[in-house]
């Protein structure tokens, strides 16, 4: 039962979506899917250099976004990701929260209510981290720094506290650094006795102390002062002075002339006092009675970046108190072990070159102490989160940001917070890394989760679609459903820019989508496309077959479960953690766990350590329901922080000593898939392909459709699927490129499934609806030659199939009867196209620097290159080697007779390597599927003479990388050359072979 409308089969098949053009009729089974509404289409994150930007150019930018489908925009003021720059004299005008931003603010909001998109906007400068403050205020970053002194046993201490080390290990590079002025608040006086020393080969010394000897000096203190002498129990002793002191980290430079021209500070992200700081801020410079009502009309989110912040150890005023609140002990003496690599930013280094751990313990940032610390940080947050959503719903909004990650947080308690959680493509590269932040999203009923997508590390300009869209198909593997892309840039001049303008990131980064790029005019196609997809992929909720309990605290994005195996089989699954998983709110109902959201079908435990008490009290609870459960060695015993101990290890006991027939215990993931059988655990979609272990697929459901996606990261195969589906729904094909909806006709039901094939090519995607619909005869079986079914134009019974050969053919219907197709009559086989088209005349409009170099508009030179009888890439063409614009193709070609009723001809492009358009006899051809070019161009033709046009675009990285020596941003070249000198001529233009063949159509 094959599902014709996803890819070739053979070379001479053609996929449903070419096919289809011709003779299948194009349904609205799925309103809203041929031209799906803003709030379904991509967003672009906008790049604004300053608040010193023509008005005018702002809003066509916008007004462009519109008009190649854009959903919206990610308003960010830039201000060289925060760095300053040429421009820096002016910030006493335009810095971010001056009335001049302030305008440009409200230019953007109206040119987004006028061009009918939506937008989000970035809390400060660069990425919404900090806002213009005085220093040293409340409510900005703080951070736990200490001193320390060596006093031997016996010995007494008689003095002034050690003084505070400041020069601790910062992880400079793309980060501001700290600034050191201000004083330190003393928190609390501590000592240890030293049980051990050993020094590694990179200087870093490693001290473990005997707990017993931890002990609180605080109040001991007078004046700065402290009396204490050591006990005698042990050699060696270290004395702790902690200090709490501002970070003096800038979110972005400024001039100080007034405080706001002075930049942005980083406010304090683990309390409810830094976003407080920030939305008073705005309500004080930036929100004037007019952009609150835009914001009303036409915003959607606040929003933050990921955090990029310092701290040798990550504090907020109060800490303490809370710690002895939530935890139940006092956290003073334990305050030496807290300064470790895990609780470093991106857990590299740890803050001293001098890390202090229990004796007897593993050094492995999991002590309770360490798990006491980033929970109680967790805690405050989730309230610096819940604060900006709560400030921005009092504004008709809702808050928005890339949560946790880069901090020792616990990325996936965190998720749930946030109304659109937003992960990004440069961390999360995978969809198993993906899947680890969608399921807490899709149990919290976060239904909206995006993606910040396209940044890529191989320089400024490279990127072309194809890669792109390849990025958006992993993000939609990965439960990802909103892409926002990696970025939009001001299409104005900037002061210390070269051609070709305004270049974020000094040109590392991909990409800098614009009017300034070939390919942008053609994006329209891939915009429309992923809007498709986002459309059905939001619709409804999200269904997994598995839940995999993970506890990751502090989180570090890495797969953590291969997942060919099941995926070999159709299973589907995704990530819950301790704080998502003890969640008192969802059930288990029919051996299914949370049956109104994900459904999850079975939970695996795989190598856990750690659980909370809550957690190990659901997990009690889910087993006694019934829910499947697989642990793969043992069950997490440990409970996390100091607390629970006793409840954990009864409740894991008691699933330990059972006899649950729900619970397994395997020793390795490699008898996972048999031990789930053996627990009657079926996926929704089962794939019957060896090559389906790279077969993603996405289920989604709602009051009255389901929607299966599936993406071919492999090579081309064709997949057997069965889906479970109700009776009174049929399936339909839906076209992404094209918006085609088409009823299937080749499929079998079978005991609640619906059985067929689809053949997809590496990189491919297929959307099946199953909506209501009334139920026709359809194919159920058929000779391997039938490869595309479709049901006639009149809507009736009658079915047309396209065959890939000249032989006989056969089928079975679903009422019973066979048909048989004899093979091909000697004049049908005289009348099959078979054209090769050649001898295509180029010509090419190469973009360049006008005559002045210093303005961002490209000159488009025409270049006429005659005749190429082979088709090649224009780096393998010496006149166009290192050239970037626009190729146009065109060729003639004879048509001995047009295709009959009882045949269809289809154009075959070859490979795209960024974009594609084409018409014939000067009529444009439909939307081209960039993975499988190859259109239905049968009512194109006429008899005798025809001619071709291909327009294809290349992306500006040629042309930049011949003039990599001179093109500067911010009045400076490329910070990283050799992207281009060391990297190959790009390769462009159209390749092929080009050609038309006839294939036999047959009206049953």
């Amino acid at each position: 039962m094959h599902l014709y409308g996803c890819q070739l089969l053979t070379s001479a098949a053609v996929i449903g979506s070419v096919v289809g053009q011709g003779i299948s009729p194009s349904f609205n089974a799925i309103p809203g899917f041929v031209a799906p509404a803003v709030e379904y289409r991509p967003k672009f994150r906008y790049w604004l250099p300053d608040a010193d930007v023509d008005h005018d150019i702002l809003r066509t930018d916008i007004q462009d976004l519109q008009e190649f489908g854009a959903g919206g925009l990610e308003f960010l003021p830039f201000y060289n990701y925060g760095f300053g720059g040429v421009n820096d004299s002016k910030m006493e005008t335009y810095a971010f929260g001056k009335p001049a931003f302030r305008d440009v603010l409200q230019i953007a909001l109206e040119a987004t209510k006028a061009n009918g998109l939506s937008i989000d906007v970035a809390l400060g400068a660069s990425q919404g981290q900090g806002v213009p403050s005085k220093p040293l205020t409340p409510g900005l970053a703080v951070q736990l720094v200490y001193g320390k002194v060596s006093v031997k046993g016996g010995q007494k201490f008689d003095g002034a506290l050690p003084a505070a080390d400041i020069n601790w290990n910062e992880n400079l590079g793309y980060i501001h650094p700290q600034e050191k002025f201000g004083g330190n608040r003393l928190i609390g006086v501590s000592a240890a006795a030293i049980a051990s020393t050993n020094a590694s080969d990179d200087s870093n010394v490693f001290v473990a102390l005997h707990e017993k000897s931890l002990v609180d000096l605080t109040s001991y203190v007078k004046n700065g002062k402290l009396t204490w002498r050591a006990p005698k129990d042990y050699e060696e002793y270290v004395l702790f002075a902690h200090y709490e002191r501002y970070t003096n980290q800038r979110s972005c430079d400024g001039v100080p002339t007034d405080v706001i021209a002075n930049g942005s500070w980083v406010t304090d992200h683990f309390s409810a006092a830094g976003a407080k700081l920030a939305s008073q801020f705005w309500e004080k410079n930036l929100l004037s009675t007019q952009i609150r009502q835009l914001l009303k009309e036409v915003g959607k989110h606040t929003w933050e970046d990921s955090m990029e912040i310092q701290a040798s150890l990550y504090w907020s005023p109060g800490f303490p108190d809370r710690f002895k609140a939530k935890r139940g002990y006092n956290v003073i003496k334990y305050l030496p072990l807290l300064f470790h690599k895990s609780t470093s930013f991106t857990a590299a280094q740890a803050p001293y070159n001098t890390t202090f751990y229990l004796y007897g313990t593993p050094d492995d940032g999991q002590s309770k102490y360490l798990q006491d610390y980033r929970l109680t940080l967790n805690e405050g947050y989730q309230e610096y989160l819940q604060t900006f959503e709560d400030w921005a719903e009092s504004l008709g909004l809702s808050h928005s940001c890339q949560v946790g990650y880069n901090i020792p947080l616990d990325i996936l308690a965190d998720v749930p917070i946030v109304p659109t959680p937003e992960l990004e493509s440069l961390a999360f590269k995978t969809p198993d890394q993906m899947s680890q932040f969608v399921g807490p999203a899709h149990l919290g009923r976060r239904n909206i989760i995006s993606t910040e997508i396209g940044a890529v590390a191989q320089g400024a300009y490279s990127l072309t679609i194809p890669s792109l869209v390849k990025l958006f198909h992993d993000a939609f593997a990965g439960g990802v459903n909103a892409m926002m892309i990696h970025g939009m840039t001001y299409g104005g001049e900037q002061l210390g820019s070269t051609w070709p303008g305004f270049t974020p990131f000094q040109y590392i980064y991909t990409e800098l989508w614009s009017p300034k790029q070939p390919a942008w005019k053609y994006m329209g196609e891939a915009m429309n496309y992923t809007a498709r997809n986002q459309f059905v992929l939001q619709q409804g909720v999200a269904k997994k077959d598995l839940a995999f309990y993970l506890y990751k605290d502090p989180f570090g994005i890495s797969d953590e479960y291969n997942g060919t195996d099941l995926r070999a089989t159709g299973f589907t699954y995704e990530y819950l953690s301790p704080a998502n998983f003890g969640s008192k709110a969802f059930k288990v109902s029919n051996r299914v766990y949370d049956a109104a959201g994900a459904g999850y079908r079975a939970l695996i435990l795989d190598q856990q350590q750690f659980i909370t008490p809550e957690a190990s009290q659901k997990l009690v609870e889910v087993a006694d329901a019934g829910l499947p459960i697989v642990v793969i060695r043992s069950l997490p015993s440990t409970a996390i922080g100091s607390k629970g101990q006793d409840v954990v290890t009864k409740n894991i006991s008691k699933l330990k000593g059972s006899k649950y027939s729900n619970i397994a215990f395997i020793k390795s993931a490699d008898d996972l898939l048999k031990t789930l059988d053996k627990l009657s655990v079926k996926p929704r979609v089962t794939t019957g392909s060896a090559a389906a272990k790279d077969l993603y697929t996405v289920w989604r459901s709602d009051e009255g459709s389901d929607y299966l996606f599936l993406f071919n990261q492999g090579s081309a195969s064709t997949f057997e699927i069965t889906a479970e589906v109700d009776l009174g729904k049929v399936p339909y094909n839906l076209n992404a490129w094209t918006g085609q909806q088409a009823a299937m006709a080749s499929f079998k039901r079978s005991s609640g499934k619906v059985n067929f094939q689809v053949s997809l090519k590496q990189g491919q995607t297929a959307i099946i609806a199953f909506t209501s619909g009334k139920s026709k005869t359809s194919i159920v079986s058929q000779s391997e030659n039938v490869i595309e079914a479709s049901y006639g134009s009149d809507g009736k019974e009658g079915i047309s199939v396209i065959l890939g050969d000249a032989k006989e053919a056969s089928l079975t219907l679903s009422n019973g009867q066979t048909k048989k197709i004899p093979a091909a009559s000697s004049s049908d086989k005289k009348n099959a196209l078979d054209i090769d088209i050649g001898n295509w005349n180029l010509t090419l409009e190469s973009w360049v620097p006008g005559p002045d170099e210093a303005k961002s508009a490209s000159v488009k030179k025409v270049m006429k290159l005659g005749t190429q009888k082979i088709l090649k890439p224009w780096s393998e063409i010496p006149e166009a080697q290192n050239l970037s614009g626009v190729g146009t193709y065109t060729a003639t070609f004879q048509v001995p007779q047009v295709p009959s009723k009882d045949s269809i001809a289809v154009l075959q492009f070859g490979p795209v390597l960024n974009t594609i358009r084409a018409w014939v006899n000067d009529k444009q051809l439909p939307e081209i599927d960039i993975y499988d070019s190859q259109v239905d161009v049968s009512d194109y033709l006429v008899k005798g003479t025809n001619t071709i046009r291909v327009e294809v675009a290349s992306t500006l990285f040629n042309a930049v990388k011949a003039r990599v020596d001179y093109v500067k941003a911010n009045g400076v070249g490329p910070a990283a050359p050799g992207l281009y000198t060391f990297a190959d001529w790009q390769k462009h233009g159209l390749i092929g072979p080009v050609s038309i063949k006839s294939l036999r159509k047959v009206n049953l």
